[in-house]
C-alpha cells in the first residue's frame, strides 16, 4: 500500500528503489546502485543528490519532509556538472512509485482466499477550467486487476496545466487508506495509475504504479546547465476517511502553500468591486464615492482590461457601443491609455483608498499582440517565440515573451515593478490568453525536446516570486484565462480571482459556481470567483465561499439604479466575507450526496471551525428544485450533542439549538431559486 514509511525508506542515500525514472541514450536508466549524497537544510528540508554518471550528470531531489502533516513533497533537478553535452535523458518521470495493493472485498481486507478476490483501487480526479458550467466536477475511476479496466491516463492537451484537469489526484486503496498526489507544474503534464493486471492466485494483480512528469521530454543536457523538473507533492491517508483526509489536505494547503504577508499572516481573496480598465476615470471615482458613502464594504477595487494601449475608447466586450472592443490588440504595449485616464491611474487609485480599499490591475505579460505596437517587436525580438512571417504579411498574430530568457524575465520584473508604484497599484492581476505549447516547440531543436518550457516555466515562476519579494504584502491573482494555470507551486505564491472564466457570459448558470466553490476548494482552498451583482440576492449568494467579484455597475450600461437597496448590497457582501474567512481556517463538509448529478435536489454545504466550535451552512433551493423543505444532517463529530449553540439565519431569525437538535434538522424555503446561510457558535 501506498504509505508515508514506504516514500521515506525510497528516500534513503542507500535506497535501491528511487522515486523517478528515465531513460538514457534510449535505455531504461540504471538506478539501484548510484552513489548518492544527503544534505540537510534543515529538520524538515534536505537534498538527494544522485551522481548518475560521476562528474558529469547529477540528479538532485530538493525535499521536504513536513513534520506535523503526512506530506512530502520534492523537486528534481537535473544537472550536467561536466564539460561535455550529456546523452539524451528522455522520458523523465518526477513520479515513479509502485506498491502493493491491499487485496479488497467490497469495502472488506481480506488475507485468506486470494483466488476468488479481484484486485482494486480507485483513481479521484477534477475536470479543469474551460469557461464551463462543468469547470472542477469530480471524477472517479476504479482499476481492476483485469486487462482493459486496470490503467487510467490523464494529461493536459497544451501549456495550460489545468484546463482539461486539475493536476491533483487521488489514489485510494480503500475508504480509509490512500494517498493525493499535485503535479506543480505550470507546462504540460502527464499522470497514470496502472493496476497490475493478471490472476490473483498466480501472484498477479497485487500491484499497482503511479507516474507522472513532464508531458515530453529527450534533451541532452549542456556543460554547467541545470533544469528543472515537475515538483510532486504526496500526502497520505492513513485510517482517515476521504472527507476529513481532503481537510487534513486544505490546511495544509493553507500552512505551506499559500501567500502570506511581511507579518505571516494569510493574504486572503478579497472581496471586490469590479471594473471595466476601459471604463474612465471620472466614472470610476465617482463610484468609489458612492461606495464610501453607502458604507459597502468591498475590500477592493478590480480593474480589468482596456487601461493599456492606444489613447482611444476601449468599451468592455458585452457594452453597447460605437466602438470595438480591441483589447486582445492591444496586449504588450503597457502606455496608459489616455483616453480613459487623462492623468494616468494615479487620481483613480488615491480614491479608491480614500474608499478603503486596495486597487487590484489587470496585466497580460507574457503575450505580444502583432498589433500593440510593443517595442519588444523592434528592440528586442530575440526575447519572442512566434510566426514573424505572419507579421510580416500584416496578419494578427501573438508572440509568447520567453521568460526562459533571463534578461527577458528581469525586463519584465523591472516593467512591473515601475507601472505598480508609479500608478498606486497595491495587487497583480496576471492574466495569460494564450496557449505557450506551441510556442514552446517552436522554440526546440530535436536533441533539446522540452528545454524551452522547462525554462519558461522556471523563469515564470521566478518571476512571480521576485513580484512577491519587491511587494510582500501585496497578492497575486492568478487568472490565466480564468483558472488555467492552477497547481501546489503557483498556489504558493498566487490565488485565482476568477477561477473559471464560466462567470464572464452575460448569462450563465449561477448554480454551477456553487459546483466550483465546492470542489475546487478540495485542493485550492484560495480562490475567488466573479458575479453580476448585488441586485439578485441569490445570484450573489451562490459565488459565496471564496473570494468574491461584482460586477454590478462594471462598465456604460450599468450604472446604479434609482431605488437600490443599499440595505440588502452591505448584508450580502458582509455574510460573503464572513463565509471565505470561515473556508479559510474551518473544515468543509458536504451535506448533500452529489448535487452536481441531478440538479433538482437542493444543495447545502458546511464549514466548520473545531477551533472556535461554531460554523455556517449554506443551503440552496435550485431554481428546478419541487421540494420545499430539506433535512440537513450535519457531521455529528463537529459538534458538542448537550452544548448550546447561538443560531443566526440570513433571512433575519435567530434562535438557540443544543448540539444534539443539529445533527439533523429541517429548512424549509417555500419558493424555488431561494437560499438561507445559518451561522451557530457554541454559547
Amino acid at each position: 500500500m501506498y504509505s508515508l514509511e514506504l516514500l521515506k525508506s525510497m528516500l534513503q542515500e542507500k535506497s535501491a528503489v528511487k522515486p523517478f525514472s528515465f531513460l538514457y541514450d534510449g535505455k531504461p536508466a540504471d538506478l539501484a546502485d548510484i552513489p548518492c549524497q544527503m544534505i540537510r537544510e534543515d529538520d524538515e528540508h534536505y537534498k538527494l543528490v544522485y551522481d548518475f554518471i560521476p562528474s558529469k550528470v547529477r540528479i538532485i531531489l530538493d525535499i521536504i519532509e513536513y513534520e506535523y502533516y503526512p506530506v512530502i513533497e520534492y523537486t528534481p533537478y537535473l544537472e550536467n556538472a561536466g564539460n561535455e553535452p550529456s546523452g539524451i535523458i528522455s522520458d523523465f518521470l518526477a513520479l515513479d512509485i509502485e506498491a502493493e495493493d491491499p487485496l479488497t472485498f467490497g469495502e472488506q481486507k481480506l488475507k485468506n482466499n486470494e483466488y476468488f478476490i479481484s484486485g482494486r483501487i480507485s483513481v479521484r480526479y477534477n475536470l479543469g477550467s474551460k469557461a464551463s458550467g462543468v469547470d472542477f466536477l469530480p471524477q472517479r475511476r476504479g482499476l481492476f486487476s483485469r486487462p482493459g479496466v486496470n490503467k487510467l491516463e490523464l494529461e493536459c492537451q497544451g501549456a495550460w496545466c489545468s484546463t482539461d484537469y486539475l493536476p491533483f489526484f487521488g489514489v485510494d486503496a480503500d475508504t480509509m487508506n490512500g494517498v493525493n498526489i499535485g503535479i506543480g507544474w505550470s507546462g504540460g503534464w502527464k499522470f497514470s495509475v496502472e493496476k497490475e493486471a493478471g490472476a490473483l492466485s498466480m501472484n498477479g494483480g497485487k500491484k499497482s504504479r503511479i507516474r507522472g512528469g513532464m508531458k515530453r521530454s529527450h534533451f541532452r543536457l549542456l556543460p554547467g546547465e541545470k533544469l528543472m523538473q515537475p515538483g510532486i507533492l504526496l500526502h497520505f491517508r492513513e485510517n482517515t476517511s476521504i472527507r476529513n483526509g481532503q481537510n487534513e489536505f486544505r490546511r495544509f494547503m493553507i500552512e505551506h502553500h499559500a501567500p502570506r504577508d511581511s507579518r505571516g499572516e494569510l493574504l486572503k481573496p478579497p472581496i471586490c468591486f469590479c471594473t471595466w480598465g476601459g471604463f474612465e476615470s471620472e466614472h470610476q471615482i465617482k463610484l468609489c464615492q458612492l461606495i464610501k458613502e453607502n458604507h459597502l464594504p468591498y475590500e477592493s477595487l478590480w480593474m480589468d482590461a482596456g487601461w493599456m494601449g492606444k489613447d482611444a475608447p476601449c468599451p468592455h466586450f458585452l457594452e453597447e457601443s460605437e466602438f470595438k472592443s480591441d483589447w486582445p490588440q492591444r496586449v504588450g504595449s503597457w502606455a496608459i491609455n489616455r483616453y480613459a485616464h487623462p492623468d494616468g491611474l494615479r487620481p483613480l487609485s488615491d480614491a479608491i483608498r480614500d474608499a478603503g480599499m486596495r486597487f487590484l490591475v489587470w496585466f497580460e505579460t507574457q503575450r505580444i499582440s502583432s498589433l500593440s505596437g510593443s517595442p519588444l517587436l523592434t528592440e528586442h525580438p530575440e526575447w519572442l517565440l512566434g510566426d514573424w512571417q505572419a507579421m510580416r504579411e500584416g496578419k494578427n498574430t501573438n508572440f509568447l515573451l520567453n521568460l526562459g530568457i533571463p534578461e527577458a524575465r528581469e525586463y519584465l520584473t523591472e516593467l512591473v515593478i515601475g507601472i505598480m508604484e508609479k500608478e498606486g497599484i497595491d495587487d497583480y492581476r496576471e492574466d495569460f490568453n494564450m496557449d505557450a505549447w506551441p510556442f514552446w516547440c517552436s522554440g526546440d531543436t530535436p536533441d533539446r525536446v522540452g528545454v524551452t518550457e522547462m525554462k519558461y516555466v522556471e523563469g515564470f515562476h521566478q518571476f512571480w516570486t521576485d513580484i512577491r519579494k519587491h511587494f510582500p504584502d501585496s497578492f497575486i491573482d492568478n487568472c490565466s484565462s480564468g483558472g488555467r494555470r492552477l497547481n501546489y507551486k503557483t498556489a504558493s505564491l498566487s490565488f485565482p480571482m476568477c477561477q473559471s472564466d464560466y462567470a464572464c457570459y452575460s448569462e450563465y448558470e449561477e448554480e454551477c459556481i456553487t459546483f466550483e466553490n465546492m470542489f475546487l476548494d478540495d485542493w485550492l482552498p484560495l480562490h475567488g470567483t466573479l458575479n453580476w451583482g448585488e441586485e439578485d440576492p441569490y445570484h450573489a449568494a451562490c459565488a459565496f465561499g471564496g473570494g468574491y467579484g461584482s460586477k454590478i455597475w462594471q462598465y456604460h450600461g450599468r450604472e446604479p439604479k434609482p431605488g437600490h437597496n443599499y440595505i440588502m448590497h452591505r448584508k450580502l457582501l458582509k455574510w460573503a466575507k464572513l463565509l471565505r474567512d470561515a473556508r479559510l481556517c474551518g473544515d468543509v463538509y458536504p451535506l448533500i450526496d452529489s448535487p452536481e448529478l441531478d440538479m433538482t435536489k437542493w444543495n447545502a454545504v458546511q464549514t466548520h471551525i473545531p477551533e472556535k466550535n461554531e460554523g455556517f451552512i449554506q443551503v440552496f433551493r435550485r431554481k428546478q428544485s419541487p421540494y420545499t423543505q430539506e433535512a440537513l444532517s450535519l457531521d455529528f463529530d463537529t459538534l458538542n450533542p448537550i452544548a448550546e449553540y447561538k443560531v443566526e439565519y440570513f433571512s433575519g431569525r435567530k434562535t438557540t439549538m443544543k448540539g444534539y437538535e443539529m445533527t439533523c434538522f429541517a429548512v424549509k424555503l417555500p419558493t424555488p431559486r431561494s437560499f438561507e446561510i445559518i451561522h451557530y457558535k457554541i454559547k
